[in-house]
């Protein structure tokens, strides 16, 4: 007779209490039992090596090998440079173009540089006594750069109108000087809507053809 498994799995089977030295074979119900105990068993023990390894060099992930891991992520569009654009200081009754910096994606896009000028004046710019006679909703509609004669013809919108007078020369001498600040620009001419304009010089007085920075020198920085 086969003594049935007491307790938990891990109880191992004991032997038969038989004075019979030489006990009957076993049924395969039987054997099928008893390797069910086995297997049991051998689940609640230890691995015969349960102590931490080295995991070889060669089953590392690549990343965890690199010497300089990547510190910093770059955004797409974030500053990459400065620029020099024109605004204004007053002095009493004395009005002066003043350089100032402004950061952009590409420096050498005249359109950015455009639309840098464009941007009213910061809080800390106006702090400085900074100010700019160009209209805060001044849109610049394109551009287009005739390179032989190093011309550059600035298509703005009608916004620009909502100046007058000295404003408005200080307006266009902020343009002119800063665009002018582009290597291949010397001259300046305008649209508004698309429409030519003649550009009044420091005085006030319309120009027919291209400005340069000498029409506004009245007002050059100092």
């Amino acid at each position: 007779m086969v003594a049935r498994a007491r307790g938990s799995l891990c109880s191992y089977p004991w032997r038969s209490t038989s004075d019979d030295d030489h006990p009957p074979a076993a049924t395969p119900g039987v054997v099928r039992a008893i390797l069910g105990i086995a297997v049991g068993a051998a689940a609640c023990g230890l691995a015969a090596d349960d102590t931490p390894k080295a995991i070889p060099v060669e089953d590392l992930p690549p990343d965890l090998l690199d010497p300089n891991p990547p510190t910093s992520t770059t955004i797409s569009g974030s500053p990459t440079g400065s620029v020099t654009v024109y605004l204004l200081v007053r002095s009493g009754n004395t009005t002066r173009l003043a350089p100032v910096e402004r950061e952009v994606t590409n420096p050498s896009n005249r359109l950015e540089l455009i639309n840098a000028l464009l941007t009213p004046p910061s809080a800390d710019e106006q702090r400085l006594g900074l100010i700019s006679s160009i209209p805060g909703d001044t849109v610049l509609l394109d551009t287009e750069l005739l390179e032989e004669s190093r011309e550059l013809v600035i298509n703005l919108s009608g916004a620009l109108f909502d100046v007058q007078g000295r404003e408005l020369a200080n307006a266009f001498a902020q343009l002119v000087w800063t665009v002018t600040e582009l290597e291949e620009v010397r001259r300046v001419r305008f649209k508004v809507d698309g429409e030519t304009y003649r550009a009044p010089d420091a005085e006030g007085i319309e120009q027919e053809g291209a400005v340069t920075r000498s029409d506004y020198s009245a007002l050059a920085p100092r």
